[in-house]
């Protein structure tokens, strides 16, 4: 199995690499032999610094055939759905879900922070994206009922966060 994994990562944050340590600690468990792809600022230092492959996560023919190429993609965690940073920061993680979507891949929002999500733009965008991903998983309630207030209708089940778990 193929995994693709996206989130703040390769950017020197002690909490986001946490989560991606996390993440595929957690995934070579359940899979052992399960190959992991990292969309990554930094791929060649992620590469190293987990053992798993690493694409640029600006490189659009590399991230094109990453997804191209994965079964599943996996979105998280952290909080990526967000859109107090930057009002266009959200459109990037979703626009990712939404390219796996059209390749038909399975697609998992991993224990994910929600919100806030405050433009009106972007509320709709997350809503229709995530009505259609197969898996909805958050690190907390205030992020289901958020996503229940802007319309998700798929099951969010609430989890621990990676580092936590």
């Amino acid at each position: 199995m193929k995994v693709l994994l996206s989130g703040y990562y390769g950017f020197d944050n002690a909490g986001d690499e946490a989560v991606l340590f996390a993440i595929i600690q957690a995934l070579h468990a359940a899979v052992p032999d399960m190959e992991i792809t990292v969309l990554s600022n930094q791929p060649e230092k992620t590469e190293k610094q987990f053992g798993v492959k690493a694409v640029d996560r600006w490189g659009k023919t590399a991230l094109l055939k990453a997804v191209k190429n994965c079964d599943v993609f996996i979105s998280g965690g952290g909080s990526l759905l967000q859109d107090v940073t930057s009002k266009n920061g959200i459109l990037y993680y979703l626009g990712l879900i939404k390219l796996a979507q059209f390749f038909k891949k399975k697609v998992m929002i991993y224990a994910q922070g929600i919100g806030p999500v405050l433009h009106g733009r972007n509320r709709v965008l997350l809503r229709k994206i995530l009505n259609k991903v197969d898996i909805i998983t958050v690190r907390d309630l205030e992020s289901r009922v958020e996503l229940m207030q802007m319309g998700v209708y798929q099951e969010i089940m609430v989890c621990s966060d990676p580092v936590m778990g």
